[in-house]
């Protein structure tokens, strides 16, 4: 069978990322044990077994800023939150986010609380 050519200049489009699902939460037990966002990125770039180089091209970064925020040299930006996650295939980055903003939740209630009693 021959193939259909064509006079205009085509080339194969890329996908932009290599998976083609959600990223998928990371157990409870996990997201407890881990300490900080860098943390964070490491084991999720770790256990689904990825590249730095696949991570930074599915974010549009370097390998090297990649390389930092894992290591924690470099703050991660809200903004790639979602592109980390959908890169690693995995939500736990996200998860521990979610977690310590409510974790500085309660602490502010504690505080509140303390207030009241000490001005009653």
């Amino acid at each position: 069978m021959k193939l259909h050519e064509t006079s205009c200049n085509q080339r194969p489009l890329p996908l932009a990322f290599g998976m083609h699902k959600a990223p998928a939460d990371a157990p409870a037990k996990v997201v407890r044990q881990i300490e900080s966002e860098a943390q964070a990125l490491a084991v999720s770039i770790a256990a689904g077994g990825h590249k730095l180089d696949y991570v930074a091209a599915c974010i549009g970064r370097s390998r090297s800023y990649v390389s930092r925020m894992q290591t924690g040299s470099a703050p991660i930006p809200h903004r790639l939150i979602g592109p980390l996650c959908a890169a690693t295939g995995s939500n736990l980055l996200r998860q521990y986010l979610d977690l310590q903003r409510a974790l500085d939740g309660v602490s502010d209630v504690q505080r509140l609380a303390a207030l009241m009693r000490t001005a009653a």
